[in-house]
């Protein structure tokens, strides 16, 4: 079940089906990183992905990790860049990207592993503009709700340097977050029949969650993009006059682009604040 955002201090102890956004500070602290989160994949016997770049740089991040030429022998541990697997030459596509995977996923196991756990430093798609993070939102939310059902962990990585406005939203879009000394407060999650917003969302998060669940159902292939959002909102234990603003603007957003936004069971003081911007939220 998924319930409000999990903040992480430590890469030890996550299972398949964590999704980790975790925010670094330079190359040690990114290295740092990749060690602790691979080690343990590699007692779980898991399939390891490492994508990151340039690729001569892959090696060295990993000089830590034990028996690491071993693994990079074996094939257990693999090393692809950021361009060669999010963008293929053409940019990412979200709904591709999840099927690539979802075939990683079936391989692994039909090689004996026990799972497929990815670390991916992402940044890149961050700095892409605006129209590459809409993309990346996209796929971050889709990739969540797919992680849900199958035997699969990812990490990950963006540098803490992009700025709270490009990082927010997609921190927003991962049940498990590590933001440096900001608390995690929301989480827009896509697992489930319908999208669901848990945790909290006041003037520090509001923005960054109308441009995640914007993001998610608009930048969706034509044939792909639904009708109507459905939002839970009955595991949303706080919302301020900037959270009603802002989902109040992904309505409108929404509307824009030819999608209906729907909220669902709110509790009484979320939906005393829905009230003021004529939102509406039927029983859950």
């Amino acid at each position: 079940m998924v319930t409000a955002p999990r903040g992480l201090d430590s890469l030890t102890g996550l299972r398949p089906g964590d999704h980790v956004c975790w925010s670094f500070d330079g190359t040690a602290d990114l290295a740092e990183a990749v060690v602790a989160y691979l080690d343990e994949g590699r007692r779980r016997d898991e399939q390891l992905l490492l994508v990151g770049g340039p690729r001569p740089s892959l090696p060295a991040l990993l000089a830590g990790l034990p028996h690491r030429d071993a693994l990079l022998a074996s094939g257990q541990l693999g090393l692809q860049t950021t361009g060669e697997t999010y963008s293929a030459g053409t940019g990412l596509v979200p709904l591709e990207q999840v099927g690539r995977y979802r075939a990683a996923v079936q391989a692994a196991l039909a090689g004996g592993r026990t799972g497929l756990r990815v670390v991916a430093d992402v940044t890149p798609l961050l700095q892409a503009g605006r129209p590459g993070r809409r993309r990346l939102n996209a796929y971050e939310g889709l990739v969540d709700a797919f992680m849900g059902t199958v035997p699969m962990t990812a990490l990950c990585l963006y540098d803490r340097s992009v700025g709270a406005e490009a990082l927010g939203p997609v921190a927003v879009l991962h049940p498990v977050q590590h933001l440096g000394d900001r608390e995690p407060l929301a989480h827009l999650s896509g697992r489930g029949r319908r999208l669901a917003l848990h945790g909290e969302v006041d003037t520090t998060e509001a923005t960054h969650v109308r441009t995640a669940l914007v993001d998610l159902a608009g930048e969706l292939p034509t044939g792909h993009r639904p009708g109507e959002v459905v939002l839970d909102v009955s595991d949303l234990d706080f919302l301020d006059v900037a959270g009603g603003r802002a989902l109040y603007g992904a309505r409108s957003d929404l509307a824009g682009s030819g999608i209906g936004l729907r909220l669902t069971g709110a509790r009484r003081h979320v939906r005393r604040c829905l009230d003021l911007f004529d939102l509406v939220a039927e029983p859950a």
